[in-house]
């Protein structure tokens, strides 16, 4: 199996890495290895040739990104030498084999298309290296002459044309868009619910019933990064509990960590509601019950021996439960960072609500902008467009009892509108009286819990 090995703080000062000296230090080098530990000599040679050359190195793209490339690289190399696949014997089929693999993992069809043409721009390095092998060609005439047929396609961003890789075998997969994708909250009950009736943990316990609440709940309130929210701990939720007792004191989540972007390496606080914090702090009273020996301050821990989660499972955590549940096909547009673009969403139409009733404004979405830029850190107005969009469709929808539920909190909103939508299923007969009360006296339930601590 061949691995990636990476070297976290090279002495690369003889290249011209960057302008910010301090990124020389923060400038990892990956380096992948065959099986039994031989240098992958083309591997290597695709990384060199994608991180800028034999001379440039951390400018464009940042030593990280060919971190990340490296790793998904490794993917199809160990495909290859699991299969007993020559480099020279790579054709069509093989990428069907690889795609086919991708998929079989659980991960979201962005993801496979992702690590997919990571495989098709190693093969066309390869074909030049090595033009002997004939390897790969975009020709649509060239035959059986070559063993990898694939397409050079081009986009618009903004006013560049730039291309990228595609095969037959990535046809059918969705590539989700990177404009904001709104998670409604009606897919947040949906979501909730996912841990109940997945195959990934056929009998949860109250445990990892209570995890996932709290993770769904951190990405919901605070709108941060999945890397972010595994690093907010326990000592930040039990300081933001202290207003509980305290009425009309508003919880605040101190010291947040930016891991991306401009405001990398600083901090924010985020408001939150009493009722966010409740089960957060069900969930960490409970493994600190069931734990009480533990050496570090992290929430989310492993459910059979309480040691920390580690980022990379955190990462992949949501998308296993929820492409192994029912609702793998209403919930496969959504992810992680799903959470962040919602909280925007919410923040603006917020923003936009208050302004609006205060009087007119010459810019309005403007001042909205601003005004939401300050809890999430966002660079510029011009990444928040399409939040405002979003956020003054969904003022426009709001009325009547769905304003006022837009003035409670997410916790209290969503179970009220689970009563009212078993309410509906009711009346239509899709369920039976049997099992709606059931489904009310398990919601009201859930609402004792908000009194227990």
């Amino acid at each position: 199996m061949s691995t990636v090995v990476v070297a976290k703080e090279p002495d690369l000062t003889f290249l011209v890495t960057s302008r910010k000296r301090n990124q020389v230090n923060d400038c990892p080098l990956p380096i992948i290895l065959k099986e039994e530990g031989a240098f992958d000599w083309d591997a290597n040679s695709f990384l060199t040739k994608y991180g800028g050359g034999a001379q440039t190195y951390n400018i464009r793209p940042l030593a990280k990104t060919v971190e990340k490339k490296a790793y998904s690289l490794n993917i199809f190399c160990n495909f290859l030498e699991e299969s007993s696949i020559e480099l020279f014997e790579i054709n069509d089929s093989t990428l069907y084999k690889y795609v086919e693999l991708l998929k079989g993992r659980d991960i979201f069809d962005d993801t496979v298309i992702k690590h997919g043409r990571t495989a098709l721009e190693y093969i066309q390095h390869l074909g030049k290296k090595h033009p002997k092998w004939k390897l790969a060609t975009s020709k649509a005439d060239a035959g059986r002459e070559f063993s990898v047929h694939y397409e050079i396609k081009k986009y618009k961003n903004g006013a560049v044309d730039k291309e990228y890789l595609h095969h037959d075998s990535l046809n059918g997969l969705i590539h989700i868009n990177s404009e904001a994708e709104y998670i409604q909250d009606h897919e947040l009950i949906l979501w909730l619910d996912a841990i109940n009736c997945t195959t990934y943990h056929p009998k949860p316990n109250q445990l990892l019933i209570s995890r996932w609440e709290a993770l769904t709940s951190l990405l919901e309130i605070t709108g941060s990064r999945i890397s972010e929210v595994h690093l907010i701990n326990r000592t930040m939720i039990k300081e933001a509990s202290s207003s509980l007792l305290e009425s009309g004191k508003i919880p605040v989540i101190r010291n947040i960590p930016i891991n991306k972007g401009k405001y990398k390496g600083k901090f924010r606080n985020v408001q939150t509601t009493h009722e966010d914090i409740q089960v957060i702090l069900l969930y960490i009273y409970l493994i600190e019950d069931m734990f009480p020996d533990m050496d570090h301050d992290a929430i989310f821990v492993d459910s059979d021996i309480g040691t920390q989660i580690k980022p990379s499972y955190l990462k992949n955590y949501a998308k296993k439960v929820i492409n192994g549940s029912k609702y793998s096909d209403a919930l496969r547009h959504l992810s992680n960072h799903s959470f962040r673009h919602r909280f925007i969403t919410l923040n603006i139409a917020k923003a936009l609500n208050k302004l609006s009733a205060s009087g007119s404004f010459s810019s309005i979405l403007n001042v909205a902008s601003n005004a939401c830029r300050k809890i999430t850190m966002h660079a510029s107005n011009s990444t928040l467009s399409n939040y405002v969009h979003l956020a003054s469709e969904l003022n426009n929808k709001s009325n009547g009892m769905e304003t006022d539920l837009n003035k409670v909190s997410t916790q209290i909103r969503i179970r009220v509108r689970k009563m009212m939508t078993i309410a509906t299923l009711l009346h239509s007969k899709e369920i039976s009286e049997a099992e709606a009360l059931d489904s009310l006296l398990s919601t009201l339930d859930e609402f004792r819990k908000f009194d227990s601590i």
